[in-house]
């Protein structure tokens, strides 16, 4: 069962009996909830009205917990109905711009620095152990991106972040392969929909339009108008008389200069794929 409170003022009230029209979405590039919902806006004997406004707390629970921790950013009173939209406190990540200086710092020190310099409480990051040295002045949700993206270049991992309550959380993908079991009906027996024999109940596609066979990582050399100072091409050769040669250039930070080899790689692994879609 779910339940909704209105914090304001310091003041948190439960609400879920005047709210209507939940709803939530989320979003990876973002990494952030969107919360909707509807609130009775009138004089009514028996239904108190709710003055929520911009910047008031809102929380949703179900029967493990707290799911939910949003601020109210937009109100709309549209006579008998107050219609709210809350993010979560992802929300700062991509409303806050800053200049930061990281110096001879793991990925995940950076990220713990960066989150502290907008007042994000960090629940926890997980060990990137890569080396980051630079200035950054840009969007914080961008830095982040860019920050993970120098770990997955040095590992070949995949690494995701997200909001929960108003803590963030770093983490690495699982490896493992997961099932995900719909069962249509009482009467009807349950399925992988990942299993290829369940494609002919739903929507499926497979795609080599971002696919990329051959990687050439070059470090730039400084001066204008001269062939990088270090070049690297990883290459399948397989994928390429199959697909035909998908070719892509790959810059190294002259730090990374002595990685060229295992980051051309790394970015060969990731680009090499066949793209599919259920």
């Amino acid at each position: 069962m779910y339940k909704i409170t209105l914090t304001k003022d310091n003041q948190t009230s439960d609400i879920t009996n005047l709210v209507s029209d939940l709803s939530w979405s989320e979003n990876i590039d973002t990494v952030g909830v969107t919360l909707n919902f509807s609130v009775p806006d009138k004089e009514e004997k028996y239904i108190p009205r709710l003055n929520i406004m911009a910047g008031d707390i809102i929380q949703v629970f179900n029967d493990s917990g707290e799911i939910i921790r949003a601020i109210t950013v937009n109100v709309t009173r549209n006579y008998p109905k107050r219609t709210v939209k809350a993010f979560d406190f992802g929300f700062y990540l991509n409303k806050n711009d800053v200049v930061i200086q990281f110096k001879d710092k793991s990925v995940s020190e950076c990220l713990k620095q960066l989150f502290s310099s907008v007042g994000i409480a960090v629940g926890s990051v997980c060990d990137m152990p890569a080396n980051v040295k630079g200035v950054y002045i840009k969007n914080v949700n961008e830095i982040i991106k860019e920050l993970i993206k120098i770990q997955q270049d040095n590992d070949g991992k995949k690494y995701y972040y997200e909001m929960r309550a108003d803590k963030i959380y770093v983490f690495q993908f699982s490896t493992e392969p997961l099932s995900y079991i719909f069962k249509p009906a009482v009467n009807v027996a349950a399925f992988d929909v990942t299993d290829k024999n369940a494609h002919g109940r739903g929507k499926y596609t497979h795609s080599i339009e971002n696919m990329r066979n051959a990687v050439t990582a070059e470090v730039n050399s400084k001066t204008s108008g001269e062939m990088p100072e270090k070049i690297f091409i990883a290459r399948d050769e397989e994928s390429i008389r199959k697909y035909g040669l998908l070719a892509e250039n790959y810059s190294v930070n002259s730090d990374d200069a002595d990685n060229i080899q295992e980051l051309a790689k790394n970015e060969l692994k990731e680009k090499n794929t066949l793209k599919r879609e259920l």
